[in-house]
């Protein structure tokens, strides 16, 4: 279990920011692959909002208003990033050549820091504490992929879940289903799915712990509900996970595409499709969402939610009704669709009559 510094102030020292070194290992940006401070500096230029802080700096001079945190042996830096890019940026001409970035214009620039003010940990376990702080109370709140993987390596190094979940500012129950999608999609990347290789830009991490939380989708798993192992997934499984991940996220280099359009109300039609083997083996055969709900939904129900969105659409089309130019092919469809409205009331005047048993 990771121990806080006892009188952490009275363990920071000065340092010149040029021997710090960025973390490549950010976890705010699990996602992405850095080899180089460099490559860093560009994601936090594009996504972090550097620029901000560059400004900053720039106008008002260096605050130094906490430390940073980083590893006594090998100065790399686990809190501060932005800060080290953005004083990198100002300090390194060559930096902003190669990235095409200028600095922007200060009537009076305020010099840089010799050094800056550093706390020293001994490992990134030690860190954690400071940087789950930073989560909570820092500019830019971390996404669900990010905190998930964060809590699942602290809980890794055997911290407690009730530890972690104060700590990230979350209930326990809400950390552990985190964890949960976390270990699980770790287990299909190790067994070939590729994140990169999805079909949606932005990865919806919610999709999966949301969906590994439900029964249905557990037994599909084979997921014990009481295994907190890595693996959760046994290896008889290994087919039905990667169509799992498939189904919610789609592979380009499969010509798979994502069967979620929007988690409401596709990933919930997929779990209960998941919940009836009629469907389930519709979706298998077919990879059509639609015809496979189709089998967990009653006509009944589908035929009103049909009539509803049907009303809705010829509402809204009157609505603008007074911008019709005489086009006669819309006069024609309006026409037809007259027709259909009018065999549609007969049929449910019929049925509601008892004069037919089938609408």
């Amino acid at each position: 279990m990771a121990k806080s510094i006892e009188n952490p102030a009275a363990s920071d020292v000065m340092v010149p920011f040029a021997d710090l070194h960025l973390d490549l290992l950010n976890p705010r940006v699990p996602t992405e692959a850095f080899e180089t401070d460099d490559e860093v500096v560009r994601y936090l230029v594009d996504e972090y909002d550097v620029e901000e802080l560059v400004q900053s700096i720039l106008s008002s001079g260096w605050i130094d208003y906490e430390p940073l945190i980083v590893e006594d042996k090998t100065n790399i830096v686990y809190e501060g990033n932005r800060r080290l890019a953005a004083l990198r940026l100002i300090a390194d001409e060559k930096l902003r050549e190669a990235m095409n970035y200028r600095l922007p214009v200060i009537a009076d620039p305020q010099p840089l820091p010799v050094a800056v003010r550093v706390r020293y940990v001994p490992n990134r376990a030690a860190a954690r504490r400071f940087i789950a702080f930073k989560h909570i109370n820092g500019p830019f709140k971390w996404d669900a992929y990010a905190k998930a993987k964060y809590a699942a390596d602290w809980l890794k190094e055997g911290e407690d879940v009730e530890v972690v979940s104060k700590m990230l500012g979350d209930n326990h129950n809400t950390v552990r289903r985190l964890v949960a999608g976390y270990r699980v999609l770790e287990q299909a990347q190790a067994q070939g799915f590729d994140l990169n290789d999805r079909t949606k830009k932005r990865f919806a991490f919610s999709h999966l712990y949301t969906a590994v939380s439900r029964p249905a989708v557990r037994t599909y798993l084979g997921i014990d509900d009481d295994d907190d192992s890595q693996t959760p997934v046994p290896t008889e499984n290994s087919e039905q996970l990667g169509q799992l991940m498939s189904w919610l996220y789609g592979q380009e280099s499969k010509k798979e595409s994502t069967l979620i359009a929007s988690q409401n109300p596709n990933l919930n039609q997929l779990v209960r499709v998941m919940e009836n083997k009629t469907a389930l083996a519709v979706l298998t055969t077919t990879r059509r969402l639609d015809q496979a709900f189709e089998q967990v939904e009653p006509p009944s129900v589908r035929f009103k939610e049909a009539l509803i969105a049907a009303s809705r659409e010829c509402e809204n089309a009157l609505g603008l009704s007074a911008h019709f130019e005489g086009d006669d092919t819309l006069l024609a469809m309006g026409r037809n669709l007259a027709t259909t409205v009018r065999n549609l009331r007969d049929a449910m005047v019929k049925k509601s009559l008892g004069q037919d048993e089938d609408l």
